[in-house]
């Protein structure tokens, strides 16, 4: 199972692979996808804790911004 999201303006893909909860997206260079395991980072074990936790971090990303 996957889902697509839009954090950001960038396109993010949560999918579950295995036991671990990955996410991709474009880093800095838009033709290299970074992949974070959630799982590890925020103890995701479903992918729709994984799209919440994506949420969470771009939304504390974007506050620390507008400081």
């Amino acid at each position: 199972m996957k889902k697509t999201v839009k954090l950001d303006g960038m396109k993010h893909t949560v999918k579950k692979v295995g036991k671990s909860i990955i996410v991709d997206h474009a880093g800095s260079n838009p033709k290299k996808w970074d992949k974070i395991n959630l799982t590890q980072k925020a103890g995701a074990k479903t992918v729709k804790q994984g799209v919440a936790a994506s949420r969470k971090y771009h939304a504390s990303v974007a506050s620390k911004k507008g400081k």
